[in-house]
């Protein structure tokens, strides 16, 4: 007994100090005459070593059951020579797979079995010949391709572009990863790719096929005028502070525009966008003034989800980091046109294909931040500017010859352009052109964000939302300045054949800082009967509609409405509004 004693404590002391693989971690203590040190033994996908330790009153042997993993030299230790340490050497894993094996310890009578594992080379590896298939261009009607794999790893699935739908994101059981590509609305190619990205396994690189797709072909003009283009145009609303935002499409907080959220503003009753957009910010060449094509072919893709849902789309020069709108003046005339009738050169031959429900505009507000400034002599060269954006359209020629041109008043402000406006633009093109005024009055209430020394920020517009008491409800510009401002408008162009365009509206300030918690209903219930307004008057004087909107009015991923109030308000409005014409 005592002998038995001591052989256990000596080879419990051996276990100690030595390990059961190639890294530190103790052996399991062994217990008994005949004991191994592990029932399973786990080497690397790159092979290894592995110890195995067997104490034992006769001298053990090992058999293993596949040719990967050998057994290597053997060790006698302990003060009874009765403790058996083996190397087992597994070689690398190519396979792509798991695999195991056994390894059989006798000695005399007793034997013990110990499980031997080793795990597979990640394996994530496309066919070529089906990559090649998948890679070839996509006809604009859209199809449906596949990409076959191999693989002995979780993987998931996902594409770089909405218009590429993926069949099974997930599918450990098939090796065909199925796909389809839509329809292209666009007049220009399109490329994107699908990404075969490993689950957990940083060390795998991912697979990515690139798609491409054809333009589709120039929509065949429809022959409408300016005035039968308005008077399709239910409702208009504003892209705002995404495709201008002067650091990229996202710089300015909103997410990029996707197809869910156009398909959101027609359910909802939108019949026409506005697509503010900066084109200095994507110029690659100063000095040919060349614009970037992917830039090109991004405007494109949105304004193909636009009209392909039969909506109208306009696409503008806005503010642009201010080359022109702060440049209307005879000193920066030399530097402004050649940049004028470049860029518009190249959106025009850009967007060509699509028929008369793609409007161009060629400012936004020009001189905006200097009004007060423009004379007859700004004014005259304001329309130098906007001379050379029609010139310059109609030149391309193909269904830029008759698309309908919207150009600007001074600082698209009602009072400017009534007092200097009086010559309009000339075209080639009869009945194809619209104006365009912006419509925030009063400032108060529409964008004013703190009071001033001139004036106090307004809550509450019109006199059926008054708050009794409020030194916030609105002192002036409420219904009847609205129609007398409108009438202007209809005078100036509308009962001229000039449809004008609203192209900017809304009472833009949520919240404003000062507003009591009990008077937040009153607040947006004003604001929604203002747009209401503006919707109705607009309509009933020829003045086509296009609210402002940031990402307040719609939820800018799903296209889902968030200010319920406000759309309900608008649509109401463009219902009880009749154009005149």
């Amino acid at each position: 007994m005592k002998t038995t004693i001591l052989n256990l404590l000596a080879f419990l002391f051996f276990v100690t100090l030595s390990a059961c693989s190639d890294k530190d971690d103790p052996a399991p203590a062994l217990n008994g005459e005949f004991k191994c040190s592990a029932e399973q033994l786990d080497f690397p996908i790159a092979g290894g070593d592995n110890v195995l330790t067997v104490m034992s009153a006769v001298k053990p042997e090992i058999t293993v059951s596949e040719s990967w993993v050998s057994v290597g030299n053997m060790e006698i230790t302990g003060s009874q020579k009765n403790i058996y340490k083996f190397t087992l050497t597994a070689a690398a894993n190519p396979q792509g797979s798991d695999r195991e094996a056994t390894a059989t310890v006798k000695a005399g009578s007793d034997s013990a079995q110990v499980k031997l594992l080793q795990s597979a080379k990640p394996v994530l590896e496309a066919d070529a010949a089906s990559v090649a298939e998948a890679e070839k261009a996509f006809k604009a009607q859209g199809g449906a391709g596949s990409i076959k794999i191999n693989y002995n790893l979780e993987y998931e699935v996902s594409a770089t572009a909405e218009w590429i739908a993926i069949d099974n994101t997930r599918a450990v059981e098939s090796k065909t990863i199925a796909f389809t590509v839509a329809p292209n609305p666009s007049t220009s190619p399109r490329t994107a790719s699908i990404v075969i990205a490993p689950k957990g396994k940083a060390d795998v690189t991912p697979l990515t096929v690139t798609i491409s797709q054809e333009a589709s072909e120039s929509q065949p003009l429809l022959g409408k005028t300016a005035i039968q283009i308005a008077a399709e145009i239910n409702a208009g609303i504003n892209i705002g502070n995404t495709m201008e935002a002067t650091g990229g499409e996202t710089s300015w907080g909103n997410p990029k525009v996707n197809e869910s959220y156009i398909q959101g503003l027609k359910d909802a009753g939108f019949n026409a966008v506005r697509i503010p957009c900066a084109w200095d910010s994507y110029i690659i060449d100063r000095n040919a003034n060349t614009i970037d094509p992917a830039w090109l072919a991004r405007v494109n893709e949105v304004v193909g989800w636009i009209v392909s849902r039969d909506m109208y789309a306009i696409v503008n020069i806005h503010w642009d980091g201010g080359w022109l709108e702060e440049n209307v003046n005879e000193e920066s005339k030399d530097r402004v046109i050649p940049k004028q009738k470049a860029l518009w050169t190249q959106i025009a031959n850009n967007l060509i294909g699509y028929n008369e429900r793609l409007l161009f505009a060629g400012t936004n507000e020009p001189y905006q931040g200097k009004r007060d400034q423009m004379t007859a002599k700004e004014m005259a060269v304001l329309l130098e500017y906007e001379q050379v954006f029609i010139d310059a359209v109609r030149a391309t020629g193909g269904n830029n010859a008759s698309r309908t041109l919207i150009f600007q008043g001074p600082a698209t402000d009602i009072n400017k352009t009534v007092e200097l406006m009086n010559v309009f633009p000339s075209d080639k093109a009869a009945d194809r052109l619209m104006a365009e005024i912006h419509y925030y009055d009063p400032w108060n209430f529409c964008g004013m964000e703190k009071d001033e020394s001139w004036g106090k920020m307004f809550f509450f517009w019109s006199q059926g939302h008054h708050v009794e008491g409020s030194d916030r409800n609105a002192d002036w510009g409420e219904e009847d300045y609205m129609k007398a401002q409108f009438d202007k408008m209809k005078s100036q162009f509308v009962d001229k054949g000039i449809p004008v365009i609203i192209g900017e509206y809304g009472a833009i300030v949520t919240n404003p800082a000062g507003l009591k918690t009990e008077d937040k209903a009153a607040n947006v219930a004003s604001r929604a009967y203002f747009d209401r307004c503006v919707s109705q008057f607009g309509k009933e004087r020829g003045l086509v509609p296009f609210l402002w909107d940031t990402g307040e009015i719609f939820d800018r991923n799903t296209g889902n409405v968030k200010a319920t109030e406000i759309v309900k308000g608008i649509m109401e409005g463009s219902q009880a509004g009749k154009y005149p014409f």
